[in-house]
C-alpha cells in the first residue's frame, strides 16, 4: 500500500535521504549505501519514490562505537547493560533479535532514539502496562497513577507513526500501549481519585 499524501508529508518531515545526512557531515554517501546493502548499517526506515529515508540520528550509534566494524560489539554491550539494569533477558537469542530489528530500520520507525537503551526501556514499559491492563483497577488511585506514569514515559520514547505503519494490519505499539490505555481509562488517568468509592 502506497502512503497517501498525509503520510508522505509526515514521513518527509521526520526522515532524511542518506545523501542529505552525509552532506551534513561532508561525507560521500556511496560507501554508506554499500554498508547498508551489506547489512552492516541500518536499512532505511521508509522508502518513498524509490528513495530510502533515515532518521536524523542514524549516524549516532556508529559514531559512538567509533567505526562500523565495532558497531555490533558496542551495540550488544549497551543492550546487555540496559537489560541488566531493568531485569530483562539479554542472551544470545535476544541480542541477535535486537540486532536484526535495529538493522532492519524498524527501530528508526518506532523509537525517537534508536538505541539499545531506548528499546529495552520501551519493552519494559510496554510489559508493565500490559500487566496493569491484565488486572485493571480503575477504582484504585495507585493503579491509575502507575498507568498514567508508564504511558507518559512510553509516549516519550515511541513515535506515534503514520497510517502507512498500520497498512499491514499489525497493531502499532503506540496504539496498544499508549493510545488504548489513554482512551479506555481517560477519566481515571486524568483524575486518579475519580473512580474511588466514597468513604
Amino acid at each position: 500500500m502506497e502512503p497517501d499524501a498525509a503520510d508522505r508529508e509526515w514521513i518527509r518531515a521526520r526522515y532524511r535521504p542518506l545523501a542529505e545526512l552525509c552532506a551534513a557531515r561532508g561525507e560521500d554517501p556511496g560507501p554508506w549505501a554499500e554498508r547498508v546493502a551489506a547489512g552492516a548499517m541500518p536499512a532505511p526506515s521508509y522508502e518513498l519514490d524509490g528513495e530510502g529515508l533515515y532518521p536524523p540520528s542514524w549516524f549516532g550509534l556508529v559514531d559512538e562505537a567509533g567505526s562500523v566494524g565495532a558497531l555490533r560489539a558496542h551495540f550488544e554491550e549497551r543492550f546487555a547493560i540496559a537489560a541488566d539494569e531493568t531485569g530483562a533477558v539479554a542472551g544470545p537469542d535476544e541480542l541477535d533479535e535486537a540486532w536484526d530489528e535495529y538493522l532492519s530500520g524498524a527501530w528508526g520507525r518506532v523509537l525517537f532514539d534508536a538505541t539499545p537503551e531506548s528499546a529495552v526501556q520501551a519493552n519494559r514499559l510496554a510489559g508493565s502496562i500490559a500487566e496493569l491492563l491484565d488486572a485493571p483497577a480503575p477504582g484504585d488511585p495507585h493503579w491509575c497513577r502507575r498507568l498514567a506514569a508508564r504511558t507518559d514515559a512510553l509516549a516519550a520514547l515511541l513515535r506515534e507513526g503514520c497510517g502507512a505503519d498500520r497498512a499491514n494490519g499489525e497493531p502499532h505499539p503506540w496504539d496498544l500501549w499508549v493510545a488504548a490505555p489513554r482512551r479506555d481509562y481517560a477519566d481515571v488517568i486524568a483524575d486518579p481519585d475519580a473512580g474511588r468509592a466514597p468513604e
